[in-house]
C-alpha cells in the first residue's frame, strides 16, 4: 500500500467546518490502496470548536502524530477579554464588536508579525516530526490542507528537503480572501510571496471551488493551468445512517446549522419573519426557526425580540447537528454578498445536500446559487431581499401546511459529492503524481 503524510492543523478533537474535508480523506483512503499518516497539532490547539466525537471516525489504524504548537491567540483572548467560542479575527467581528482599540491594535500585531498566520509557529516543530516520519515510515507523497496556510509552508519545506511529490490543497483563497488580515505594504508583498512560492512549488494543486481557483490565480497567472485540479467538499452517506429521524410534529422547522458572525448573520431572515408575522398572524404559533451552533451575542439580542419562534442551540458534536437538520421542514444557507463570495460552496451546503432537505439560500449569484438550482434542491434569494425572503418562506410554509413540501431530486443524482466518490477522485491525483515521479 502507498503512503501519504497528510499535514493539517484541523483534525479531531478538532470540530468546525474545516475539519471534514480532511477527516474524510483519511477515512477513505485506506479503500483506494493509499495509507494515510496525519500530522496535526496537539491539545494545545486553539480550535473554535471541538468535538471529541468525531475521533470514532478515525480508522484504528491510522497513525496520528501531534506536535506541540505555540497559540498566540490564548494571549489573544487573555488581553481582548474574548470567550473561548468568540472569533479571534477582526474580520468576523459585528460592527457592534469592531469599536474596541484592543482589537484593532490586535489585528494590527496579527497583520503585521503572523505571516502566513497565527500558526506560523507550528512549522519548526511540525517539519522536524514530519521529516522523521518520512524516514521512518516511507513515505510516497505529501498532501497539505489550509487554511492555515503554514500547513502549506510545511509542504513546501518538506518537499525541498525529501525531493517527495507535494499536493497542496485549497479549501479558502489566500491573500485577501474574507478571514485573512488586511496588511500594509510589507506584510502584504511577503504574504503575497509565500502565496506565490507555494503554487509555484507544488506538483499539484486542488481548490473546493472554481470560486477559490480564479481567486488564486487572479494575482497569480503565471501558474500552469495542468497542475489544478476541483475537488469539491462533499456530504458522508454514512453520516446520515441510524441519526434519529422523527416527524417536526404541528410545527413548519426551519433550521440554520454553523456560525453566524460578522456578515453573515441572520438580520435580514428576522425581517422577513416580522413582516411575515404581520401579514398573516396565524403563521407565527406554527413555525419555528433554529440556529444550531455559535452566534455572536449581537445576534443573540436580536433573538429575544423573537422569542416564542426563534430557538438557538449552542455548538453540538457533529452527528447532533445532522440530527436537527433531518429533523427540519427547510434548511437555511446564508451567504453574505460580498463580491468574493460568489465564488465559495460552503461544506454546510454540501451536508445539506447530504440530507436531501429543500434549502432557502440567502445568497449571491455564483456556484452556490447555481447548484442549488442544477440540483433543483431550493430557492435561491439575494441576502437583502426581505420582500422575497419572505416570499419563498411562506410558499414553503404553505407547502408544509398542504402536505406537498417535497424534495424532487433523488438520490442517485448527488452521489457524485458523496465523500467516498470525492476521495476516489483525490487517489487518481495521488497515482498520477507517482507514475510521474
Amino acid at each position: 500500500m502507498k503512503k501519504v503524510l497528510v499535514i493539517s492543523y484541523y483534525f479531531p478533537p478538532s470540530g468546525g467546518a474545516g475539519v471534514h474535508r480532511i477527516l474524510k480523506f483519511v477515512k477513505y483512503l485506506p479503500e483506494f490502496g493509499w495509507q494515510p499518516f496525519v500530522l496535526t497539532v496537539n491539545e494545545e490547539a486553539d480550535f473554535p470548536a471541538r468535538d471529541v466525537s468525531l475521533l470514532k471516525e478515525v480508522p484504528e489504524n491510522i497513525e496520528i502524530f501531534r506536535t506541540k504548537i505555540f497559540e498566540p491567540y490564548n494571549l489573544y483572548r487573555k488581553i481582548t477579554g474574548r470567550g473561548k467560542d468568540e472569533p479571534t479575527d477582526i474580520a468576523s467581528l459585528t460592527k457592534e464588536a469592531k469599536k474596541s482599540l484592543t482589537d484593532k491594535f490586535s489585528e494590527w500585531i496579527r497583520a503585521t508579525f503572523f505571516i502566513p498566520d497565527a500558526r506560523c509557529f507550528w512549522k519548526i516543530p511540525a517539519v522536524k516530526q514530519a521529516t522523521k516520519i518520512i524516514k521512518e515510515r516511507d513515505i510516497n507523497l505529501i498532501f497539505s490542507t489550509a487554511p492555515p496556510y503554514t500547513c502549506h509552508l510545511i509542504g513546501k519545506t518538506l518537499k525541498k528537503k525529501t525531493g517527495l511529490p507535494w499536493i497542496a490543497d485549497f479549501r479558502d483563497s489566500w491573500v485577501g480572501w474574507l478571514s485573512t488580515p488586511k496588511r500594509w505594504f510589507l506584510p502584504h508583498v511577503i504574504d503575497s510571496y509565500f502565496e506565490r512560492s507555494v503554487l509555484e512549488k507544488a506538483d499539484k494543486i486542488i481548490a473546493v471551488s472554481n470560486g477559490v481557483k480564479k481567486d488564486l490565480l487572479s494575482r497569480n497567472p503565471h501558474i500552469d493551468l495542468k497542475k489544478w485540479w476541483i475537488i469539491p467538499n462533499g456530504f458522508d452517506e454514512e453520516d446520515f445512517k441510524n441519526v434519529g429521524r422523527k416527524p417536526s410534529g404541528d410545527k413548519f422547522i426551519l433550521t440554520y446549522t454553523g456560525s453566524l458572525y460578522g456578515n453573515r448573520n441572520p438580520r435580514m431572515i428576522l425581517k422577513a419573519l416580522k413582516e411575515l408575522f404581520d401579514d398573516y398572524p396565524s403563521v407565527r404559533n406554527k413555525l419555528k426557526v433554529r440556529f444550531v451552533g455559535r452566534v455572536d451575542p449581537a445576534f443573540l439580542n436580536d433573538f429575544k425580540k423573537f422569542s416564542d419562534v426563534v430557538e438557538h442551540i449552542p455548538y453540538v458534536p457533529h452527528r447532533e447537528s445532522i440530527r436537527y437538520m433531518l429533523n427540519s421542514s427547510v434548511l437555511l444557507l446564508i451567504i453574505d454578498a460580498a463580491p468574493v463570495n460568489q465564488g465559495i460552496l460552503t461544506g454546510k451546503l454540501f451536508e445539506y445536500i447530504g440530507a436531501q432537505k429543500l434549502i432557502l439560500a440567502l445568497a449571491p449569484e455564483g456556484e452556490a446559487a447555481n447548484l442549488i438550482r442544477k440540483l433543483n434542491i431550493g430557492k435561491v434569494v439575494p441576502p437583502a431581499n426581505v420582500t422575497e425572503i419572505k416570499k419563498v418562506l411562506f410558499d414553503y410554509f404553505t407547502q408544509w401546511q398542504n402536505n406537498k413540501l417535497s424534495l424532487k431530486t433523488g438520490r442517485e443524482s448527488i452521489q457524485h459529492l458523496e465523500r467516498k466518490s470525492l476521495t476516489k477522485d483525490l487517489v487518481k491525483i495521488f497515482d498520477e503524481i507517482i507514475r510521474i515521479y
